[in-house]
Order: C-alpha cells, then sequence, then structure tokens
C-alpha cells in the first residue's frame, strides 16, 4: 500500500515567497528554489526574528541617512 500523499493548502505568495500548509500540519516556507519545512511554532519564531532584523536594518539606513555636523561642543 503506498504512504498517504500530503495535500498542500497555499496561505500566501509574494515575488519572492510561497508559503502554504500541508495536510500534514507542517508549513512551506519557499524562497525561490529552496523549501524549509516548519511547525506553525518555528514560522511565528522565525517572523519574530526577521522583524527584528527588518527594525535593525531600518535604524542602521536612518543612522547612515542622517548628515553629521561637525561640533566643536563637547558632548556627553
Amino acid at each position: 500500500m503506498p504512504p498517504p500523499t500530503c495535500c498542500r493548502t497555499l496561505l500566501a505568495r509574494g515575488p519572492s515567497a510561497e508559503v502554504a500548509r500541508c495536510s500534514c500540519g507542517h508549513i512551506h516556507l519557499s524562497l525561490g528554489p529552496m523549501t524549509i519545512r516548519l511547525d506553525a511554532d518555528t514560522l511565528h519564531a522565525t517572523w519574530h526574528t526577521i522583524g527584528d532584523a527588518l527594525r535593525a536594518l531600518s535604524g542602521m539606513a536612518e543612522k547612515e541617512a542622517a548628515p553629521v555636523t561637525p561640533s566643536s561642543e563637547w558632548k556627553q
């Protein structure tokens, strides 16, 4: 008897990523040609980590874009 086949339901699709839920409960995160199989808790944790990284990058971009004005005043 062949093993049961899983069925995926597409949850979201963007220009560079796709997320699907499998009937066996796994979440499939596809980034280009690579697919990562996760459980829902790991997907949530990954989402938070990526959010932290995006916030850090935004903060870095703001610092890099801010003009630096030389000052002779001493600052503590």
